[in-house]
């Protein structure tokens, strides 16, 4: 399925990236995202369009490519001693930041330390660590305590925090303080005297940034800075950012709602294609932790309540090329998928349903449904949920509120009829479900672990055991066990995957699949 998406998106290109020459003077792409930035500091928050625009100002020190592989970025080359515990990194020529100043080691150290504290990944390494220091002034070395197969997997980080490297000035800001200047060494700088929160936010290209030579790949390889500057801008609506597209206003909309595809679809100067991302689902979010739901029959029962397709169908209507039924909690397409355990919620079955809540002793109970009404998509799948539980023999109460409220009252450990809730639905992105080390729903830490709480000792181990593999294979079969884990206890239920829908004027071209939407090697022409 990826690769088809990835062949779709090069194919409405007109021209692959690895051709990109030099910008002529003053080209200007304009886009239009979902979300605003407020904030630059992308270890201040796990905002997407923090990271999204930060990856554009900022490079890393390794990067994953289309294959979700750990690739060098801003390393030239890497040893790792014989015991597996010290690895030395030398830094390739001819880094800059947009300060001017060359790209140092102490730069790289001052960053990877900051990041550390904030990234779970980043503190798994620092448990580790023995000594950081630079050898010079463009080498260093990390010294572990003990072997950890996973240090440059974390280098490479994209979710939820991925390791900017900036001067050391900057990093030493401690990681929670927020920054207030914002200085990269990648292919754009930022324009802070236009950048304007709720309005626009503006990055010019970097001259002095040499990419590296092999075609690019994901977040990885050679970042050309095809325009000369890329202005994303904030609209008020989706229709609204639509009409200027139509119009010529704007180049480029990520995400496109499928009712406004028809009018899309007709203008012949326009590309409509899925997003070059993994993509994204719905989950049903379960607290563990308050009847009756904390009962796991009550939460199998449920599983056979929910349908994928009726709840895919109320966003996309019958546009089934749009979305796909998914019995991966780690994401169809991405290395980790399997449909181990998924039977239960890929097949609806009321009645099955409703012997699991007698065997469990269910007796009516109502279940505490936070349902946001003013976003359509939370609105329109949530009253298919509610129905489908009815149907299912739950007694639902369902709360209606909005997108603010949900997201505070779902914080609420409270009992339902103190201020907390039973179920609810969310979503989250292809990059964080798709690794087990960052889907929120499998690590059954407890009080730790993300709202819903789900607390068990086996996923716990599992999640540590995945952690310490030490290759591709082992990390599969461990990944294989904790779906099944996962799913026998229903930490979550997912609801179907589907791509964001992108358009675009057909004067755009050179977008990268990947990991995350990117828009170096975007060239525009007249």
């Amino acid at each position: 399925m990826l690769r088809t998406v990835m062949a779709a998106w090069l194919a409405g290109s007109l021209c692959l990236a690895a051709s990109i020459g030099p910008a002529r003077a003053e080209t200007v792409l304009k886009i239009k995202n979902t979300g605003d930035i407020k904030q630059l500091d992308a270890l201040f928050t796990s905002a997407y369009p923090v990271r999204d625009m930060a990856y554009l100002i900022y490079d890393t020190l390794f990067s994953l490519d289309g294959n979700y592989r750990a690739q060098p970025q801003m390393v030239e080359s890497h040893t790792l001693s014989e015991d597996g515990k010290t690895y030395v990194f030398k830094l390739r020529q001819g880094l800059t930041f947009h300060d001017g100043k060359p790209v140092t080691a102490a730069d790289c150290i001052a960053s990877i330390e900051r990041w550390m504290k904030k990234d779970s990944l980043g503190a798994e390494i620092d448990k580790r660590l023995d000594a950081i220091r630079a050898i010079d002034a463009t080498a260093f070395e990390v010294r572990l305590k003990e072997p950890f197969a996973r240090l440059i997997d974390g280098f490479a980080r994209m979710t939820a925090y991925p390791l900017f490297v900036m001067p050391e000035r900057l990093a030493r800001t401690p990681a929670t303080t927020e920054l207030k200047e914002f200085v990269g060494s990648g292919p754009f700088k930022l324009l802070p005297d236009e950048w304007v929160p709720g309005v626009k936010f503006v990055v010019a290209k970097h001259g002095g940034y040499k990419p590296r030579g092999e075609a690019p790949s994901g977040l990885a390889g050679g970042k050309t800075a095809g325009v000369d500057r890329i202005e994303r801008i904030q609209f008020s609506d989706d229709l609204s950012a639509v009409n200027a597209l139509l119009a010529g206003e704007i180049d480029y909309v990520a995400e496109v709602p499928a009712e406004m595809l028809p009018v899309l679809e007709k203008d012949k100067s326009i590309q409509v294609a899925k997003a070059p991302i993994l993509g994204k689902n719905f989950q049903v979010v379960i607290n563990h932790t308050q009847p009756p739901m904390d009962n796991v029959k009550v939460r199998q029962a449920l599983q056979y309540a929910i349908s994928q397709s009726d709840s895919m169908q109320a966003v996309f209507g019958g546009r089934k090329d749009l979305y796909q039924l998914c019995p991966a909690l780690f994401m169809c397409g991405s290395p980790y998928e399997t449909d181990v355990g998924s039977e239960r919620f890929m097949k609806q079955d009321f009645e099955k349903a409703k012997a699991l809540l007698k065997e469990a002793g269910y007796d009516g109970t109502p279940i505490v449904y936070l349902h946001p009404m003013d976003a359509k998509v939370q609105r329109d799948v949530g009253t298919v949920m509610v129905n489908a539980m009815r149907k299912a023999g739950f007694t639902v109460e369902d709360v209606q509120m909005d997108t603010a409220t949900m997201f505070t009252r779902r914080t609420n450990k409270n009992p339902p009829k103190q201020g907390g809730w039973n179920v609810f639905i969310t979503g989250f992105a292809g990059d964080a479900l798709m690794d087990p080390l960052t889907n929120p729903y499998v690590t059954g830490a407890c009080e730790k672990a993300f709202v819903g709480w789900p607390c068990d000792k086996p996923l716990q181990e599992l999640w540590q055991t995945f952690l310490l593999a030490s290759d591709d294979a082992a990390r599969k079969a461990i990944a294989v066990e904790m779906q099944a884990r996962s799913n026998e206890i229903v930490t979550y239920i997912p609801l179907g995957q589907f791509n964001d829908l992108s358009a675009w004027r057909k004067s755009v071209s050179g977008f990268v699949p990947g990991p995350t939407l990117t828009y170096w090697n975007v060239r525009k022409s007249d």
